[in-house]
């Protein structure tokens, strides 16, 4: 855990992982948090990064280590 907090405007949380969007796939990656932030990424914590849904058409891929394989949209 670095000292990176949630990008979710009232959470005071840490960030644990990193998500990204990858608009011509239509997927939503949320991996372990980056070492550094990056351009078009948000850190969530850990809470926010499990309740993330994805829109319709679009697909929600997590790590491994972040928790489980690909999840479909609603």
């Amino acid at each position: 855990m670095g000292d990176r907090f949630c990008v979710k405007p009232t959470c005071r949380n840490y960030a644990d992982f990193t998500l990204n969007y990858d608009y011509g796939e239509r997927v939503i990656a949320i991996g372990p948090l980056l070492g550094a932030p990056a351009q078009g990424s948000y850190d969530l914590c850990s809470d926010h990064a499990s309740k993330t849904t994805a829109p319709k058409g679009w697909q929600i891929v997590r790590s491994a280590s972040s928790r489980s394989a690909p999840d479909t949209g609603r």
